[in-house]
């Protein structure tokens, strides 16, 4: 499918990719992609609508930080022990690792404690030295996904890649 280029104008492709992910449902990947000026887009969208979850996962291990973590564009999600709280914007759904979290976490961190000095630049360090802990398996977190829709979840690496998870209802 053809659209246009949001930045360029130009033609740019659109690509619907429907996709299973076991223990959680049907979603839809959409990709848009420009090749007048490398514009690149990815969204992702649930195709099911269960009601409210609230998912839990302990984090004690350099292991469990491949757990897989989906979280809808409805998802809160918390880590008590880091005082932090993320909020979705509109259409900020994503699929990605416990350990993709902490990045994207450390990297907000990071840029908002270029600007401060002081207890919130102490208070800053002091978290990003508690995520480095974590990411070395040397700290535990909880890792809380709150969604009114029922489209989040945290699924344990090894049971999301089980052979068996792939094959229930082929």
């Amino acid at each position: 499918m053809k659209e246009e280029c949001p930045l360029c104008g130009a033609e740019s492709e659109l690509h619907f990719v429907p996709y299973k992910i076991p223990f959680f449902g049907e979603i839809m990947i959409i990709t848009a992609v420009c090749s007048s000026c490398g514009y690149h887009t990815t969204d992702v969208m649930v195709l099911t609508e269960e009601k409210r979850t609230r998912c839990e996962m302990v984090i004690s291990s350099r292991d469990d930080l491949n757990a897989i973590v989906i979280r809808s564009p409805f998802g809160i999600i918390e880590i008590p022990e880091l005082f932090v709280s993320v909020e979705p914007k509109r259409g900020d759904a994503f699929i990605s690792s416990v350990e993709g979290v902490l990045n994207r976490v450390e990297g907000v961190v990071k840029m908002l404690a270029r600007d401060v000095e002081g207890t919130a630049k102490k208070r800053a360090d002091t978290v990003l030295e508690q995520i480095d802990r974590i990411k070395a398996g040397k700290a535990s977190m909880t890792l809380i996904i709150d969604d009114p829709t029922g489209n989040s979840a945290v699924i344990p690496n090894k049971l999301f890649f089980s052979k068996d998870s792939f094959t229930k209802g082929i």
